[in-house]
């Protein structure tokens, strides 16, 4: 069960009293790093025949956890298809590629594609979230700070391509964070024309 942190604070949000150790951010953004690589890595080889169009962390706004999830297009067309053969005889609705793209709890590679290789970073921002309020509080920015960065060395690297093959590819967090950071990682981890196609946030889930 996903516990909430009463008046937990967002990464875009200045309120970390004091300054957090850099050595420490970069260990964590490391193992962010490698653990995403290792999971994308075999989860790219298990599906050479998939066309994949999104790479996220499943979080919630407390960083309680982290996992690595994705969908591609022959998995949302599988979706698709499933919720409008049993879903939208008995309700009524219209299924649509355009409105279940980004419905990560549909995705065909959820809710984790990492296996074991998260451990490690999950003890660690599982330890922060069971801390005293303030050291909570003092220390979710720089965590937060070294996770976005470990995706963004990833990309950084030219794991996902370059030119148009990169363009069909967003990288993302989903998973309960509000509309604020999912703008700001998406702006962060992707190239103009992948934010510049983007939908808003209240659009996309």
């Amino acid at each position: 069960m996903i516990i909430y942190k009463p008046g937990s604070v967002s990464v875009f949000q200045n309120r970390c009293r004091i300054p957090c150790n850099d050595k420490t951010k970069q260990t964590n953004r490391s193992q962010v790093y490698r653990a995403l690589k290792r999971s994308f890595t075999e989860l790219l080889a298990a599906n050479p025949d998939q066309s994949l169009y999104a790479f996220a962390l499943f979080t919630d706004d407390s960083l309680q956890f982290i996992h690595p999830v994705a969908n591609s297009e022959e998995a949302l067309s599988k979706t698709v298809q499933h919720y409008r053969e049993t879903v939208d005889p008995e309700y009524g609705t219209t299924s649509t590629r355009e409105g279940m793209r980004w419905s990560y709890v549909d995705w065909g590679f959820f809710p984790n594609v990492g296996g074991d290789y998260f451990d490690e970073i999950n003890a660690i921002v599982e330890r922060n979230f069971s801390a005293d309020e303030d050291v909570f509080e003092r220390q979710i920015e720089g965590l937060w700070e070294s996770v976005l960065n470990g995706f963004r060395r990833l990309e950084d690297e030219g794991f996902f391509g370059t030119g148009e093959a990169r363009s069909k590819i967003t990288l993302l967090p989903v998973g309960h964070i509000d509309e604020e950071m999912t703008e700001k990682w998406v702006a962060n981890l992707n190239p103009p024309q992948v934010v510049e196609a983007w939908p808003h946030t209240d659009q996309a889930f």
